[in-house]
């Protein structure tokens, strides 16, 4: 791990293109294939990672020796930034302090999730309703930790609130803030409007802070996120569900870039899946379902091809990651991008 950086939101190098946090997606083995296929065609990649949504008490009892499954990690994901969530000041202060122990590079606080059953307990999306909670929880990360703190977030609960909830976040000193252009109770429905999270770049700027402004909400691609740091002046983007619409995104700012996901044949894509599904692997064992790995076999397939759709559904009904890497070598003749142990044979 890096060292701690108060100056880490500052220093990166702008335009800041970070993947966000999402649960059973970006774990450790994601975060690194994203960047390790960006580097391959000589590009960046993200500026910085995102651990999955941690709840506080497990960082509390995460130890180098025995990470929570969401803060394992390696030196290849650097600088990488522990998303948490919860209520509890005391508990944040404490588990701050284990993040730092760590050897992390960031906190960032969840106050953005609008899925019910964690705005039922207060949490996430629904601090924007109670901003002295929201405040006890950033000065708890303060009093416990010396790592930079982010704030991950929507423009209000019911309708936007940006003008007053930004403000407030932004009087708390934090050092970056993550705006999702989406109000919490439209969920991922319609449009992220990025008129809302230019307006946040305003106050900002008003306020004389020097917090980092990170736009979010349905960006597609690395040419889209570079038009948006140009309208809305933000520090950098974050990019969510687009990396599941071409896996390579962040390859795409090298100086050849790799051609477009959908032109890349089916033996190429199948041999990026065999990539993931043998990492995912190695670093899982029996400790994480293959089940949760399911969900990203659609990515690596195209809608429109009644074949690929076929090939798809059959790989759905294999029950092991050695099954699935065989049936696509064998049916899709993906070209391999790495070998299974010794021990780790290969059978459908």
């Amino acid at each position: 791990m890096i060292s701690p950086m108060a100056t880490l939101w500052q220093d990166l190098p702008r335009p800041i293109f970070t993947l966000a946090p999402m649960e059973d997606v970006t774990d450790t083995v994601f975060r690194r294939l994203v960047r390790s296929w960006a580097h391959r065609w000589g590009a960046r990649g993200p500026s910085v990672l995102f651990t999955e949504f941690t709840r506080i008490d497990s960082a509390i009892r995460s130890t180098p020796e025995k990470p929570d499954g969401r803060l394992r990690s390696s030196p290849e994901e650097d600088p990488l930034v522990v998303q948490i969530w919860g209520t509890n000041p005391a508990e944040f202060e404490e588990g701050a302090a284990a993040i730092e122990a760590l050897g992390f590079a960031g906190i960032d606080i969840n106050m953005g999730c609008p899925a019910w059953k964690v705005r039922k307990s207060g949490a996430c999306s629904a601090l924007i309703g109670t901003p002295p909670l929201a405040a006890e929880l950033i000065a708890a990360c303060r009093r416990g930790s010396s790592l930079p703190i982010s704030v991950k977030t929507r423009t209000g609960i019911t309708f936007p609130e940006t003008d007053r909830w930004c403000r407030f976040l932004l009087d708390q000193g934090i050092d970056a803030l993550i705006l999702h252009g989406r109000v919490a109770d439209e969920m991922y429905q319609g449009w992220a409007d990025w008129r809302e999270i230019r307006r946040a770049v305003e106050i900002r700027d008003a306020l004389g802070s020097q917090a980092a402004v990170i736009g979010n909400g349905d960006v597609c691609s690395l040419d889209h996120a570079l038009r948006l740091t140009e309208q809305t002046g933000v520090d950098g983007v974050m990019i969510g569900r687009g990396i599941f619409f071409d896996p390579l995104l962040f390859a795409r700012d090298s100086p050849t870039p790799p051609p477009p996901w959908e032109a890349l044949s089916l033996e190429e894509r199948s041999g990026y899946l065999v990539e993931h599904i043998r990492a995912y692997h190695r670093e899982w064992q029996e400790k994480r379902s293959f089940e949760v790995l399911k969900k990203f076999f659609r990515n690596y397939f195209l809608p429109h091809s009644a074949r690929e759709q076929a090939l798809l559904r059959q790989l759905y009904t294999l029950g092991s990651p050695q099954a699935a890497a065989a049936f696509l070598e064998e049916s899709c003749q993906a070209a391999p991008r790495g070998q299974w142990g010794h021990h780790e044979a290969v059978h459908p």
